[in-house]
Protein backbone atom coordinates (compact mmCIF):
# COMPACT_ATOMS: atom_id res chain seq x y z
CA UNK A 1 0.00 0.00 0.00
CA UNK A 2 2.55 2.51 0.86
CA UNK A 3 4.27 1.96 -2.57
CA UNK A 4 1.13 2.63 -4.21
CA UNK A 5 0.80 6.34 -2.16
CA UNK A 6 4.27 7.25 -2.70
CA UNK A 7 3.87 6.06 -6.57
CA UNK A 8 1.10 9.06 -6.73
CA UNK A 9 2.75 11.65 -5.29
CA UNK A 10 5.56 11.26 -7.62
CA UNK A 11 2.86 10.98 -10.58
CA UNK A 12 1.68 14.25 -9.63
CA UNK A 13 5.12 16.09 -8.61
CA UNK A 14 6.50 15.08 -12.39
CA UNK A 15 3.09 16.52 -13.33
CA UNK A 16 3.26 19.87 -11.47
CA UNK A 17 6.88 19.69 -13.23
CA UNK A 18 5.63 19.61 -16.97
CA UNK A 19 2.85 22.21 -16.46
CA UNK A 20 5.80 24.32 -15.34
CA UNK A 21 8.25 24.32 -17.54
CA UNK A 22 5.44 24.77 -20.55
CA UNK A 23 4.31 27.96 -18.82
CA UNK A 24 4.83 31.38 -20.43
CA UNK A 25 7.01 34.27 -18.92
CA UNK A 26 6.20 35.07 -15.50
CA UNK A 27 4.11 37.65 -14.61
CA UNK A 28 4.78 39.64 -11.74
CA UNK A 29 1.05 40.53 -10.68
CA UNK A 30 -0.01 37.24 -12.34
CA UNK A 31 -0.20 33.64 -10.67
CA UNK A 32 2.95 31.11 -11.04
CA UNK A 33 4.22 28.18 -9.56
CA UNK A 34 6.98 28.98 -7.10
CA UNK A 35 7.40 25.27 -5.17
CA UNK A 36 6.49 21.83 -5.12
CA UNK A 37 7.55 20.07 -1.91
CA UNK A 38 7.21 16.26 -1.30
CA UNK A 39 6.80 15.27 2.62
CA UNK A 40 6.78 12.58 4.63
CA UNK A 41 5.61 12.30 8.20
CA UNK A 42 7.93 11.10 10.80
CA UNK A 43 6.48 11.60 13.77
CA UNK A 44 4.24 8.85 12.72
CA UNK A 45 7.39 6.45 13.62
CA UNK A 46 7.20 7.21 17.26
CA UNK A 47 4.50 4.47 16.95
CA UNK A 48 7.29 1.76 17.29
CA UNK A 49 7.98 3.57 20.34
CA UNK A 50 4.24 4.14 21.73
CA UNK A 51 1.77 2.63 20.03
CA UNK A 52 3.63 -0.81 18.93
CA UNK A 53 0.69 -2.27 17.98
CA UNK A 54 0.14 0.31 14.77
CA UNK A 55 2.39 0.61 11.78
CA UNK A 56 1.36 3.77 10.07
CA UNK A 57 2.79 6.01 7.07
CA UNK A 58 2.11 9.10 5.72
CA UNK A 59 3.26 11.45 2.78
CA UNK A 60 2.41 14.84 1.39
CA UNK A 61 2.64 17.29 -2.10
CA UNK A 62 2.33 20.50 -1.84
CA UNK A 63 2.04 22.74 -4.96
CA UNK A 64 2.71 26.65 -4.07
CA UNK A 65 1.52 29.49 -6.12
CA UNK A 66 3.41 33.04 -5.63
CA UNK A 67 4.84 31.90 -2.15
CA UNK A 68 1.54 32.73 -1.10
CA UNK A 69 -1.54 29.88 -1.60
CA UNK A 70 -0.40 26.51 -1.72
CA UNK A 71 -2.64 23.48 -2.94
CA UNK A 72 -2.29 20.46 -0.67
CA UNK A 73 -2.52 16.41 -0.70
CA UNK A 74 -1.86 13.56 1.37
CA UNK A 75 -2.64 10.16 1.78
CA UNK A 76 -1.54 7.67 4.30
CA UNK A 77 -1.58 4.10 5.51
CA UNK A 78 -2.32 1.92 8.98
CA UNK A 79 -2.36 -1.12 9.79
CA UNK A 80 -3.40 -2.38 13.78
CA UNK A 81 -2.54 -5.36 15.11
CA UNK A 82 -4.10 -5.14 19.05
CA UNK A 83 -3.59 -8.50 21.20
CA UNK A 84 -5.63 -8.35 24.37
CA UNK A 85 -5.80 -11.61 27.36
CA UNK A 86 -9.37 -12.07 25.89
CA UNK A 87 -9.11 -10.96 22.36
CA UNK A 88 -7.40 -10.17 18.99
CA UNK A 89 -8.07 -6.86 16.92
CA UNK A 90 -6.94 -6.35 13.10
CA UNK A 91 -7.22 -3.36 11.28
CA UNK A 92 -6.04 -2.03 8.02
CA UNK A 93 -6.95 1.25 6.07
CA UNK A 94 -5.89 4.35 4.37
CA UNK A 95 -6.91 8.08 4.57
CA UNK A 96 -6.82 11.18 1.79
CA UNK A 97 -6.80 14.90 2.13
CA UNK A 98 -6.92 17.62 0.50
CA UNK A 99 -7.37 21.33 1.18
CA UNK A 100 -5.11 24.93 1.12
CA UNK A 101 -2.55 26.40 2.78
CA UNK A 102 -2.14 30.47 3.44
CA UNK A 103 1.06 32.04 4.03
CA UNK A 104 1.69 34.93 6.48
CA UNK A 105 4.89 35.64 6.12
CA UNK A 106 6.35 38.31 3.75
CA UNK A 107 9.79 38.72 4.71
CA UNK A 108 11.32 35.58 4.63
CA UNK A 109 8.99 33.80 1.46
CA UNK A 110 10.99 30.58 1.14
CA UNK A 111 9.92 29.34 5.01
CA UNK A 112 6.07 29.04 5.64
CA UNK A 113 3.87 30.33 8.85
CA UNK A 114 0.44 30.34 8.09
CA UNK A 115 -3.28 28.55 8.39
CA UNK A 116 -5.18 26.11 6.29
CA UNK A 117 -8.03 23.56 6.28
CA UNK A 118 -8.29 20.15 4.57
CA UNK A 119 -11.04 17.66 3.79
CA UNK A 120 -10.16 13.91 4.70
CA UNK A 121 -11.70 10.95 3.84
CA UNK A 122 -10.53 7.70 5.30
CA UNK A 123 -11.72 4.16 4.95
CA UNK A 124 -10.84 0.70 6.69
CA UNK A 125 -11.48 -2.72 6.75
CA UNK A 126 -11.84 -4.70 10.28
CA UNK A 127 -12.29 -8.01 12.31
CA UNK A 128 -11.96 -9.37 16.00
CA UNK A 129 -10.94 -12.86 17.08
CA UNK A 130 -10.51 -15.43 19.90
CA UNK A 131 -12.65 -13.03 21.76
CA UNK A 132 -13.23 -14.63 24.93
CA UNK A 133 -16.71 -14.81 27.00
CA UNK A 134 -16.86 -16.41 30.52
CA UNK A 135 -20.23 -18.60 31.58
CA UNK A 136 -21.16 -19.71 35.09
CA UNK A 137 -22.90 -22.26 33.17
CA UNK A 138 -20.63 -23.34 30.07
CA UNK A 139 -17.21 -21.56 31.41
CA UNK A 140 -15.01 -19.89 28.31
CA UNK A 141 -15.85 -20.22 25.25
CA UNK A 142 -14.52 -17.89 21.70
CA UNK A 143 -16.15 -16.51 18.91
CA UNK A 144 -15.17 -13.73 16.13
CA UNK A 145 -16.11 -10.81 14.67
CA UNK A 146 -16.14 -11.02 10.96
CA UNK A 147 -14.51 -8.32 8.45
CA UNK A 148 -16.17 -5.19 8.41
CA UNK A 149 -15.63 -1.70 5.78
CA UNK A 150 -15.76 0.91 7.76
CA UNK A 151 -15.79 4.95 5.90
CA UNK A 152 -15.26 8.37 7.72
CA UNK A 153 -15.02 11.83 6.42
CA UNK A 154 -13.96 15.13 8.60
CA UNK A 155 -12.91 18.77 8.44
CA UNK A 156 -9.54 19.93 9.43
CA UNK A 157 -7.91 23.15 10.42
CA UNK A 158 -4.46 23.19 11.16
CA UNK A 159 -1.48 26.52 12.14
CA UNK A 160 1.78 25.53 11.24
CA UNK A 161 5.53 26.47 9.99
CA UNK A 162 7.90 25.00 7.50
CA UNK A 163 11.65 26.13 7.50
CA UNK A 164 14.71 25.51 5.35
CA UNK A 165 16.96 23.78 7.52
CA UNK A 166 19.24 22.42 4.44
CA UNK A 167 19.22 23.78 0.93
CA UNK A 168 15.92 22.29 -0.22
CA UNK A 169 15.35 20.41 2.84
CA UNK A 170 12.53 21.76 5.42
CA UNK A 171 11.28 20.67 8.21
CA UNK A 172 7.25 21.24 9.03
CA UNK A 173 5.26 21.25 11.96
CA UNK A 174 1.76 22.30 12.42
CA UNK A 175 -1.05 21.90 14.93
CA UNK A 176 -4.62 20.43 13.95
CA UNK A 177 -8.03 20.08 15.01
CA UNK A 178 -10.22 17.67 13.39
CA UNK A 179 -14.23 17.75 13.31
CA UNK A 180 -15.82 14.02 12.17
CA UNK A 181 -19.46 14.71 10.42
CA UNK A 182 -19.80 11.21 8.91
CA UNK A 183 -19.40 7.62 9.96
CA UNK A 184 -16.57 6.81 12.06
CA UNK A 185 -19.04 4.72 14.52
CA UNK A 186 -20.77 1.63 14.80
CA UNK A 187 -22.36 0.84 17.93
CA UNK A 188 -21.87 -3.11 17.21
CA UNK A 189 -18.46 -2.75 16.28
CA UNK A 190 -16.15 0.39 16.61
CA UNK A 191 -13.47 0.91 15.13
CA UNK A 192 -10.07 0.88 17.12
CA UNK A 193 -8.58 4.01 15.74
CA UNK A 194 -9.51 5.36 12.26
CA UNK A 195 -6.47 5.96 9.93
CA UNK A 196 -5.30 9.84 9.29
CA UNK A 197 -8.08 10.83 12.60
CA UNK A 198 -7.68 9.16 15.58
CA UNK A 199 -9.69 7.43 18.53
CA UNK A 200 -13.16 6.56 16.54
CA UNK A 201 -15.14 7.50 19.89
CA UNK A 202 -13.98 10.72 19.94
CA UNK A 203 -15.66 13.53 17.62
CA UNK A 204 -13.04 15.96 17.44
CA UNK A 205 -9.55 15.09 17.82
CA UNK A 206 -6.71 17.43 18.35
CA UNK A 207 -3.07 16.63 17.04
CA UNK A 208 0.29 17.74 15.53
CA UNK A 209 2.26 16.40 13.11
CA UNK A 210 5.87 16.77 11.75
CA UNK A 211 7.36 16.22 8.77
CA UNK A 212 10.08 16.07 6.59
CA UNK A 213 10.19 17.98 2.87
CA UNK A 214 11.94 18.32 -0.21
CA UNK A 215 11.54 20.95 -2.44
CA UNK A 216 12.08 20.39 -5.95
CA UNK A 217 14.57 22.46 -6.98
CA UNK A 218 12.93 24.38 -10.32
CA UNK A 219 11.41 27.94 -10.27
CA UNK A 220 12.17 28.71 -6.92
CA UNK A 221 12.01 32.15 -5.84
Amino acid sequence: MLRYIFSILLFFVFSFQLMAQKTDEKKKDGWEITGIKIGMDVGRFSNFLFKPEQTSYAGSLDVGFNNKYFIIAEAGYSEINLDRDNYNYISDGTFYKIGLDYNMLKKYPTDFLGAGFRFAYSTLEHSANNIRFESEHWGSYYTEKESETNQTMWLEASFGLKGEIFKNVYFGWSAIIKVRFYGGTDDKFQPYDIPGFGKAANSISIGANYFIYYQIPFNRK
